[in-house]
């Protein structure tokens, strides 16, 4: 697909919010647990002061379709296991899969390869009833981002998965804990305040 380059803002690979979604291990949780996916490719409205969530809209590569991305926020938010569905089409929209995700696939594919036989085509006349829904509930306006929950959250995920582990190993002393708490705590409240500053931003 081309787009017009002067009036959105394209983000791919390597843009640094779509690359940080790849990369980081504690996303996996998102994607294959909570079913959170994100496109390959988001365009960005240049023309427009709002903000960053109403200004962003998803391509559908298959009928062109623009849409809004809010359609994948809120209470649609998750769930999106196989990937996003465009709601003019139906077409699956390319998503991106974080590392960790692919490794885990990869190591499990005995198990999940069933799910997608048997229970895709299920899940993809689920996704086509929740449109109508959040259509018809209206599209939400961009709020006011609390970071430090965001941040806390996904402190606390992070130290599940890469420090709890050790705990229960008994491969970490207490004091190497209490590093480890406050390392995650550290990095998710900047991670909270990077994303705050990327959703509320009009520019």
């Amino acid at each position: 697909m081309e787009f017009d380059k002067q009036k959105y803002k394209i983000w791919k690979l390597p843009h640094p919010m779509v690359l940080h979604w790849i990369i980081n291990p504690g996303l996996a949780f998102n994607e294959l647990i909570l079913g959170q996916r994100i496109p390959k490719i988001a365009l960005i409205d240049k023309t427009s002061d709002a903000p960053l969530m109403e200004r962003q809209s998803i391509p559908c590569p298959h009928c062109n379709a623009l849409n809004d991305s809010r359609l994948w926020s809120q209470g649609n938010t998750f769930g999106h296991w196989f990937g996003l569905v465009c709601p003019e089409c139906y077409g699956k929209i390319p998503c991106l899969w974080n590392i960790t995700s692919l490794i885990i696939l990869t190591l499990t594919f005995p198990i999940w390869i069933w799910i997608k036989i048997f229970g895709e085509a299920k899940w993809l006349e689920w996704e086509k009833r929740r449109f109508p829904e959040v259509v018809s509930s209206g599209l939400p306006e961009a709020k006011k981002t609390n970071w430090v929950k965001m941040g806390i959250t996904y402190g606390v995920i992070m130290f599940c998965i890469m420090t709890l582990p050790k705990i229960l190993q008994n491969r970490i002393t207490p004091d190497n804990i209490a590093f480890q708490a406050a390392l995650w705590l550290f990095c998710g409240l900047a991670f909270g305040l990077v994303m705050k500053l990327f959703l509320s931003s009009k520019k």
